[in-house]
């Protein structure tokens, strides 16, 4: 894989991610994520949104 593949994987999948993310706010759903204990714990996607693109959380 050249350098210029991996650079548009990893552009894509953060698109995706960003993409995922804000629907999952908008819907008012839940996220899983690790907390500082390394626990899984539910996380609503509206805070994860705003705290990862210090945007406001989107709505319908």
């Amino acid at each position: 894989m050249t350098e210029e593949e991996r650079e548009r994987l990893f552009k894509g999948l953060e698109w995706a991610e960003y993409e995922t993310l804000k629907m999952k706010a908008k819907r008012g759903e839940m996220v899983l994520q690790d907390n500082e204990k390394g626990e899984i714990v539910q996380v609503p996607a509206r805070e994860v949104f705003m705290k990862l693109y210090n945007e406001p959380a989107p709505t319908f």
